[in-house]
């Protein structure tokens, strides 16, 4: 168990730490502030300043455009989608039944 007196000393040590911790970083900071010029400033702190206009530039500029060429006809797609209602096991048993089949030979 820890006593009193360690837990004392142990909270002394942490709080110096933190306390030398922030007065390094304090320390860092500069001084005073940049100099600047006093006309620029103004500038800039008025709303009608003129401002640079922005080039505008889509994100989806760049976007792949996919492996096809083209579009297909949707309604067609749809329909050949439609002839395996149940998903899977529908697509399964038609390449079953193709498979069982045999081949012309020529």
């Amino acid at each position: 168990m820890f006593s009193l007196r360690s837990l004392r000393r142990a909270a002394c040590v942490t709080g110096l730490g933190a306390a030398l911790v922030l007065v390094a970083q304090a320390q860092a900071q500069p001084a005073a502030p940049a100099l600047t010029e006093p006309a620029r400033t103004l500038q800039a702190s008025d709303a009608a300043s003129p401002v640079p206009a922005l080039p505008y530039r889509s994100v989806f500029a760049d976007l792949p455009r996919g492996v096809e060429e083209g579009s297909g006809d949707w309604k067609a797609a749809n329909k050949a989608v439609s002839q395996f209602p149940r998903g899977h096991i529908d697509l399964l048993q038609w390449e079953k039944a193709r498979a069982a089949k045999p081949k012309e030979q020529p």
